[in-house]
């Protein structure tokens, strides 16, 4: 059944908080592309390192100029630039740290730090500010640092988070040292919750973060990304950067929600591709992890042992309650704490494609199409699609996507991809929510957007894509800014 907006009754208004069409407030902005690094210095940026850190060649600099003795991040993409929007590569200039390209770790309990700090900006008269930018924070699976965005109201001389990200197994590391590993944060991330704002994941596309209420209308403000205790991590590559007064793209009108909480809907088209086919003979989207046969559960295989997928189930059928504080030693460090699984989404309900142990049909890789049910957006003059994304890429035959199609699933254009950017495969998941303008859905009265997961297993069922709380809004009448120029 097609979702029309006109049929729908109680339409949530999001860009309310005093912001019209129009009216759109730019802070600061910097794209990268002037000067190189030294240009980046003469326009007020600080790329600091405190007494503490002996990783040599980890501190910032603007690409493609690279500390000595370096020549790029080493990505499997072959891509070095971070994700645009729609997840192909920036262009140009950007901000980039290399942990893992420079030499030394500083580890837990060595207080190192390495800071971005943009130059000073105002926001007088704002009553709320956002930052949007390009970023891939590459999460160690097996690291230790804590990955910072903050934002300073006062001059430089008090810092809040923004987003938070501690590596994996800073919580084993940190119990077993006796260091409050997660002092700096207020505390672990909940497994599970959800949060986009503290998370064991990494980053990877174009990020829409509120600042602290704090930092509106304020005359001196600030943001910065680096490490705390890096601990030869992976890297932090920041472009496009935007401060403004416009929250996260959205339309005024809710055409269409779905969070699995009750499994994939009936309305939605679940098959393989190649088998076209939803009956298992060929891998489909489904809402629990690939079961191991050998015991009946919902398992994956981690150097021979079974372990559950989603991390708050896994420690449900062995009776294990987590506790992040004092970690259970049955599943830690390399269950819960290898970090290569769902956890800011564990124990929900979502649709998850799996790479898995089903051979590829006829020596073609599983590809996997979800799609929604056809939505009406005839009267709408702007469309965007929202929706949480967990996702380990496992190795080069994997392509997450994102299509629509505006003729009812005759032909599809994409919206969204994971791997035409800098990152590396099977490291720690990516976890945040993607905002996606669709101007050729704008108009249309049979659209349908598809998430296409395809591959082939790279021996250990490391790879997966976890999706939830998909949604679709509108505008009605006038046209609303270029989302994309922002």
């Amino acid at each position: 059944m097609k979702k029309s907006i006109g049929s729908i009754v109680g339409l949530a208004v999001l860009m309310a908080m005093g912001i019209g069409t129009g009216y759109a407030e730019v802070y600061f902005q910097d794209d990268f592309n002037t000067g190189g690094t030294a240009g980046a210095l003469s326009r007020g940026w600080q790329f600091i390192e405190n007494e503490h850190v002996t990783e040599v060649g980890s501190n910032f600099v603007i690409a493609p100029e690279w500390p000595e003795g370096q020549d790029g991040p080493g990505t499997n993409t072959g891509f070095i630039a971070p994700p645009k929007e729609d997840g192909t590569a920036s262009e140009g200039g950007f901000l980039i740290a290399d942990s893992d390209a420079g030499s030394g770790s500083d580890d837990i309990g060595s207080e190192a730090e390495i800071w971005a700090i943009s130059p000073p900006f105002s926001t007088t008269g704002a009553n709320q500010v956002w930052l949007h930018a390009n970023i891939e924070i590459e999460t160690n699976n097996n690291g230790e640092s804590i990955q910072l965005i903050q934002c300073s109201y006062d001059g430089g001389n008090t810092w809040v988070n923004v987003w938070a990200g501690p590596e994996p197994e800073r919580v084993i590391d940190s119990f077993n040292t006796g260091i409050d590993g997660a002092a700096l944060i207020g505390g672990w991330p909940v497994l599970g919750s959800g949060s986009l704002t503290k998370s064991f994941g990494g980053l990877h596309g174009r990020v829409h973060f509120q600042l602290p209420a704090e930092a509106a209308n304020k005359p001196d403000v600030r943001v910065r990304f680096g490490w705390y205790e890096s601990a030869d991590a992976w890297w932090i590559a920041v472009d496009d950067l935007v401060i403004d007064n416009v929250p996260a793209p959205a339309g005024t009108h809710e055409i269409f929600k779905e969070d699995f909480s009750n499994g994939i809907p009936s309305t939605w088209s679940n098959k393989n591709l190649h088998t076209n086919r939803p009956d298992g003979i060929g891998q489909v989207w489904d809402v629990r992890p690939l079961w191991y046969a050998d015991a009946d559960e919902p398992f994956k295989l981690v150097g021979g042992l079974a372990v559950n997928i989603d991390i708050l189930k896994h420690a449900e059928a062995f009776g294990v309650t987590i506790d992040l504080n004092n970690p259970d030693p049955e599943i830690n460090p390399k269950g819960l704490l290898d970090g290569r699984w769902v956890m800011m989404l564990a124990g929900q309900g979502y649709a998850m494609w799996q790479e898995g142990d089903n051979p590829p049909v006829d020596g073609k890789s599983e590809s996997a199409a979800l799609d929604t049910p056809s939505l009406d957006l005839s009267q709408a003059t702007a469309v965007f699609l929202e929706f949480d994304s967990e996702v380990i890429v496992g190795n080069s035959t994997c392509k997450y996507e994102v299509f629509v199609s505006t003729d009812g699933g005759q032909n599809f254009s994409r919206l969204f991809t994971y791997t035409e950017a800098l990152m590396n495969y099977a490291e720690a998941p990516y976890f945040m929510r993607h905002y996606l303008p669709v101007p050729d859905a704008a108009g249309k009265n049979n659209v349908i957007f598809r998430f296409l997961a395809t591959g082939e297993d790279p021996g250990q069922m490391e790879g997966f894509w976890v999706i939830d709380n998909v949604r679709v809004t509108a505008n009605v009448g006038a046209s609303v800014p270029d989302w994309a120029q922002l």
